[in-house]
């Protein structure tokens, strides 16, 4: 009886150790010792273990697939982990480094503790690099590749960097005529005592080859409506050019820009060569040439979150050339119900904004490869309780295609002529009275309302005015991500001039311009330092500052919608949009004297809201916190002044918050929270404003707000 009682209490211990021996740990930390060249979030980068999430996260991950499943420890993957480590390290010029890893087991909580342990060793720099297998191509071909190895010799090495170097030599060679160039393979001569690397490349390049025949194959419901030599005037490669793979992605860029293509492939017929020259095979699918295109609008217009309805029909190829007829009608507002019931322009309950477009779009201009788009469009926009504007004009905008390795992304130039009629609402035209008449200690505030209600009344409410903008726009990105950037810099300056073409048409007229001459500039400057040396976490920082420079004619003649305003989603965000405007500033004149007419010209210059200087900026840290959803920290910064000289550092609003975003896959959603820290518009102090009605702003929007 007792051999079967023990027997009974060892199995029962037995398994209870199996089972806990079974029992999956989480992985709770991963942490580095030793390192001090490459951070820990550029590690973990490296490695394939990652963090078990929260609890949290792995909660709503089982309820609705928002969060991350839990991850459990394997101890036989520490060792393919240290080589990853040792790899990385020694293609980075640490030949020396030495890895090792422990990890400790949490049996109360069942989670584990995974401890790299690093001595990283000396950095070796790059000596000299040569190239091989060069000697039968031109010395100009020589001299550009030389150039291209050209290194620091102060600079670590890389492995990353030399491999850079092979593709971009190859690159270079199969763009200019060398089809079968290779990359064949590399010599590292590594002098340990020195700290210094050699590396030798060697290359194939092979004949040089022209182009010959450029065949066109055309299939889909329409292929009758479009010209095979239309295609090749598109794809813009001909006979006799020299071989260039660069050209070739271009060519199938110009098809897909064109919008007639379902499929356009433009490759090279290897197997069709004869001597030293290949024929280009255009492969192309197109589809019908009519096409009505419903669609939701979600936009920042007007630095808003708005939602609405567009429809455009296209008539493609029209009249040839690869044109693109389209006629849109788009309408949007924070409340799409409220502004289709109340459309009128004399309606002020709502805000909004509804367009009609006719735009004609055409690949080339003067037989060059510029993207032509002309515009001819109506818009209504309307602004509860201030004013309502119709924007009727005429737009040109030229889009150069740049040539490759060039420090612009982006350059393109237009040209608008518009004609703006603004409605201006009473309680708006009272408000900016009552702001001159608010100093005046004769009038007590009955007196001072009365006053300003009954010179609205009388007065007529419209403006109208001419406007011509000649603008150019230079951008050069330069960030690892275009949605979620986080490394880099992006950069973009807008200069233009206004009303010099109906300058010189007075001129010759001999008739007087009533419009302001003025110069436009905007810069905007956003930088993203890798303080996290991660892709799933960013900083950054915004700097924007505009003017307009009046030259000739009245500065409270430049249109309001030229000028620059502050506050909403992606400026300012402790204020509602276009909230940061100058004051009122009338100068000295007796309102009791002065007439009528001279009187209402005051008012109306005086009521076009906006400045003509802008200066602002913002810091943000973006970060992840589970799987697509992420948080944001932000501090912006900025107003808006008349004119340069008005620039005063104590009118300089400031507001901070925080916002959660869900990352999808082509753009993010965000929604931010605004609060005013410092506020040198109402003259209350922040702590005693209420916080909900006038301290907190919350925006939602899409896109980043930088």
């Amino acid at each position: 009886m007792k051999f079967i009682l023990l027997n009974i209490i060892s199995a029962v211990l037995f398994l209870n150790v199996f089972a806990q021996s079974e029992k999956q740990y989480e992985l709770e930390s991963i942490s580095y010792i030793g390192n001090s060249y490459f951070s820990d979030a550029e590690l973990n980068d490296v490695v394939s273990l990652r963090e078990s999430p929260s609890s949290i996260s792995q909660y709503l991950n089982g309820l609705i697939g928002l969060g991350e499943e839990a991850v459990y420890f394997d101890s036989l993957a520490l060792p393919e982990e240290e080589l990853k480590l040792k790899s990385f390290y020694f293609n980075n010029g640490f030949f020396d480094a030495k890895i090792s890893s422990t990890y400790f087991l949490d049996s109360a909580d069942y989670e584990c503790y995974v401890v790299f342990e690093i001595r990283e060793g000396k950095v070796s720099k790059i000596n000299k690099i040569t190239a091989f297998g060069l000697n039968d191509i031109s010395s100009y071909h020589k001299g550009m590749i030389k150039s291209m190895i050209n290194v620091d010799t102060t600079e670590n090495y890389s492995y990353t960097k030399i491999s850079g170097i092979n593709s971009n030599v190859t690159n270079y060679l199969r763009n200019n005529g060398y089809m079968f160039a290779e990359f064949d393979s590399t010599t590292i001569y590594i002098d340990t005592m020195k700290n210094i690397v050699k590396a030798e490349l060697y290359f194939t390049h092979g004949k040089e080859y022209d182009l010959s025949e450029i065949n066109v194959e055309k299939s889909g419901v329409g292929k009758d409506e479009v010209d095979t030599d239309l295609i090749k005037e598109v794809a813009d490669l001909n006979k006799g050019d020299i071989y260039s793979e660069y050209n070739i992605r271009l060519a199938q860029s110009r098809l897909y820009r064109t919008n007639l293509f379902n499929i356009a492939y433009v490759k090279n017929e290897i197997e069709d060569t004869v001597g030293n020259t290949v024929p280009i095979n255009i492969s192309t699918e197109i589809g019908n040439m009519y096409e009505i295109a419903p669609e939701i609008i979600m936009n920042n217009e007007d630095n808003r979150f708005n939602l609405g309805l567009s429809v455009g029909f296209s008539k493609k190829n029209f009249l040839g050339g690869a044109r693109i007829l389209t006629l849109n009608g788009s309408i949007a507002s924070q409340n799409i119900f409220e502004f289709l019931k109340n459309i009128s322009v004399y309606n002020t309950t709502v805000i909004g904004y509804a367009d009609l477009r006719l735009i004609l779009e055409q690949p080339f201009l003067f037989g060059e490869n510029i993207l032509t788009r002309t515009e001819l469009y109506t818009t209504l926009q309307k602004r509860r309780d201030e004013y309502n504007t119709t924007a009727n004009g005429l737009k040109f905008t030229f889009n150069f295609e740049l040539p490759e390795f060039v420090y612009l992304t982006s350059f393109n130039t237009s040209w608008n002529f518009e004609n703006l009629k603004v409605l201006y609402q009473q309680n708006y035209l009272e408000n900016v009275f009552k702001s001159y008449l608010g100093n005046n200690q004769d009038l007590t505030p009955e007196q001072k309302d009365s006053l300003a209600a009954g010179i609205a009344e009388k007065i007529v409410k419209v403006t109208s005015s001419n406007n011509t903008l000649l603008a150019f726009n230079l951008g050069a990105n330069k960030t690892d991500d275009f949605t979620f950037p986080t490394r880099g810099y992006k950069t973009n300056l807008l200069i233009g001039n206004a009303n010099a073409l109906p300058l010189l048409l007075s001129k010759i007229k001999k008739d007087e311009l009533k419009s302001p001459l003025y110069f436009k500039t905007q810069i905007d400057f956003s930088v993203f330092p890798s303080i996290y040396h991660s892709n799933k976490n960013a900083f950054g920082i915004k700097l924007r500052v505009g003017i307009i420079s009046v030259y000739d004619g009245l500065e409270s003649s430049v249109p309001y919608n030229q000028r620059f305003t502050a506050g909403g989603s992606n400026s300012v965000r402790g204020w509602q949009s276009r909230e940061l405007v100058p004051e009122f500033s009338f100068g000295k004149f007796d309102f009791t004297s002065i007439s009528p007419v001279d009187l209402e010209a005051i008012l109306l210059d005086q009521a076009a809201p906006g400045g003509l200087f802008l200066l602002e900026g913002s810091i943000e840290t973006r970060n992840r916190l589970i799987g697509n959803i992420g948080t944001a920290l932000f501090l912006d910064w900025g107003n808006s002044w008349a004119n340069a000289k008005s620039f005063r550092f104590d009118q300089i609003a400031v507001s901070t918050g925080f916002g959660f975003r869900y990352y999808t896959d082509f753009i993010p959603f965000r929604l931010d929270f605004g609060i005013k820290l410092y506020d040198p518009i109402s003259g209350v102090p922040v702590m005693k404003q209420r916080f909900w009605k006038d301290t907190l702003q919350i925006h939602f929007a899409i896109g980043e707000a930088f």
